[in-house]
């Protein structure tokens, strides 16, 4: 559940990062934040989920699973970019509550 939380809110932080989306995704801060902390940030938080993933029992299954959830969190991302900004918001604000929700319980 972490890692998933984690993989969402890299995707979210690395479009967020990107002159295009930051107006949408950001609101008119977005263009204020420099973009090259949004990226480290959207990496760190992809290498944080694969790190959450490798520290089960059964690691090979944990990389497959790392690996399957970025295109599910990268689609889930897109879409909201494609239809509506707020879309992709709620999806971060989910990605939050699945890092908040692993580690509670």
């Amino acid at each position: 559940m972490i890692a998933a939380g984690l993989t969402v809110l890299g995707f979210f932080a690395l479009a967020a990062a990107m002159p295009r989306h930051a107006p949408a995704l950001l609101g008119p801060a977005g263009l204020r934040l420099p973009s090259h902390r949004l990226r480290f940030a959207g990496w760190a938080a992809l290498l944080a989920a694969l790190a959450a993933c490798l520290c089960a029992p059964s690691w090979p299954l944990a990389l497959v699973t790392w690996v399957g959830l970025l295109p599910l969190a990268a689609a889930l991302i897109l879409l909201g970019l494609t239809y509506d900004a707020r879309l992709a918001r709620g999806a971060a604000a989910l990605g939050v509550l699945a890092v908040v929700a692993g580690l509670v319980g």
